[in-house]
């Protein structure tokens, strides 16, 4: 997923580089970040990134939410002066995994097994029944 990403460039040797992701803003968040050198820049953006959509996942939301691509935000953000897009591969990250027990009719068991089996995209039946219900509720 691609993230715009500002730099706010040190003002002196005592200070650090900053980072800013206004994209979690929408949710109610801030990401922000430093990073003491300019070579560090792009892995702590990253890795705040990832962190700021772990928190989001186990708040209940869904991470596509956040697919906006590019926006400017440099009228927003002026102290900002740089502004990276970078693409974190966040669509990886899984929440805690909980067991829930569910009914379903022997022959739409039937039907999902035979469908799982035919598409190797799903691990199995419960990753199957994941990716469907989170597909029907951001249709929704």
């Amino acid at each position: 997923m691609l993230f715009m990403v500002g730099i706010e460039r040190p003002q002196d040797n005592n200070t650090a580089w900053g980072i800013i992701v206004p994209m979690f803003e929408a949710f109610g968040y801030g990401c922000v970040s430093a990073a003491d050198e300019q070579n560090e820049v792009l892995y702590r953006a990253k890795e705040v990134i990832l962190l700021m959509a772990e928190e989001i996942m186990a708040d209940g939301h869904m991470l596509s939410m956040l697919d906006t691509g590019f926006v400017d935000y440099r009228t927003q953000y002026p102290e900002f002066t740089e502004w990276l897009a970078i693409e974190v591969p966040v669509e990886g990250l899984k929440g805690k995994q909980k067991r829930v027990n569910i009914t379903l009719s022997e022959p739409l068991l039937a039907r999902v097994d035979a469908y799982v089996g035919f598409h190797h995209e799903f691990k199995d039946r419960s990753d199957f029944l994941a990716k469907a219900a989170d597909r029907y509720m951001q249709a929704k």
